[in-house]
């Protein structure tokens, strides 16, 4: 397959990508003649860099259903011993339009003690869902682990809101709620699992999900307010990718891979939450999200 825009649609996206992430980006790029040149892949085999084997990210809570389809998960772990999440973001405004990702490296072994780690806390063989009591505007946190040849999906509500250690005589769910913090906290943080710690850094996407809608962006202040940028690629946005129900009249919904990913990672780069974006005489608003390296690989560029 050559490296280059990929057309796929929405719905064969969101399931190869849901297949190796336990949900992710949905969209299309459109290639300049507007055919299709390719069809997704799968993820890499687990073993490579890209072999995800453990994600946690958020979803619900008091968000916006759109504006949490542009988050980043909260952490993914890959067989090399990558631990990407999302970097820090600065208190200025406006802020990078990109978000970034850093990454840390435990090294294989560290990876195959976080895998390990998974299933002592009772995360692997089955799909389950663990309820908590009520906790108002609280996230369900979804952990995804490949394994085995086969990945297990677990979801927790409200997370972060339980107890420090399970009590004596506790269920086996409580337990299971108990470890799965745990190690979602040592992940988060620096703990190596018994790995060669190696040098981390910030990821450089390979790819972008956009979501886009017509409109320049609301500068708030109008001296904040930032030049258009022209878009770069030869599809307009007004056609790209998908149309976008939660974006509303107009919206598009689309990932960017291979070249024209290449090309628009410098523009992206440099522009910031309130940059509007011109393309085919009308101005634009883009939302970004970074593909994470499974992602891309489960998009087969």
């Amino acid at each position: 397959m050559r490296r280059g825009s990929i057309a796929f649609s929405l719905a064969t996206l969101v399931l190869a990508l849901a297949a190796c992430t336990g949900g992710g980006p949905g969209g299309s790029s459109q290639s300049p003649s507007g055919s299709s040149t390719g069809t997704p892949g799968t993820s890499a085999p687990t073993g490579s860099s890209a072999g995800l084997i453990f994600r946690a990210s958020d979803e619900g809570g008091f968000i916006a259903p759109n504006a949490r389809r542009a988050q980043l998960p909260l952490v993914s772990v890959y067989a090399d011993g990558r631990i990407m999440s999302g970097g820090m973001t600065p208190a200025i405004y406006p802020g990078a339009l990109v978000p970034s990702i850093v990454f840390r490296s435990v090294g294989p072994d560290g990876a195959a003690a976080i895998l390990q780690a998974a299933r002592d806390a009772g995360l692997t063989g089955s799909d389950a869902s663990y309820p908590s009591g009520p906790v108002a505007d609280a996230p369900t946190t979804v952990i995804t682990v490949v394994h085995d040849g086969s990945r297990t999906v677990s979801r927790f509500d409200a997370l972060g809101a339980g107890p420090g250690q399970p009590a004596a005589g506790s269920e086996p769910a409580d337990r299971i709620r108990v470890a799965a913090a745990a190690l979602l906290a040592g992940l988060m943080g620096s703990d190596t699992f018994g790995g060669s710690p190696a040098a981390g850094g910030t990821y450089q996407p390979l790819g972008f999900q956009l979501f886009v809608t017509p409109g320049s962006p609301a500068p708030g202040e109008p001296s904040l307010a930032r030049p258009p940028v022209a878009w770069p690629l030869a599809t307009p946005l007004g056609s790209f990718g998908q149309a976008d129900a939660l974006g509303g009249d107009g919206a598009r919904v689309g990932v960017v891979v291979g070249a024209d990913s290449a090309t628009l990672r410098p523009i992206l780069s440099a522009a910031t939450q309130i940059t509007p974006f011109t393309s085919g005489g009308k101005q634009w608003t883009l939302v970004v999200r970074p593909l994470l390296p499974d992602e891309v690989a489960a998009l087969g560029a």
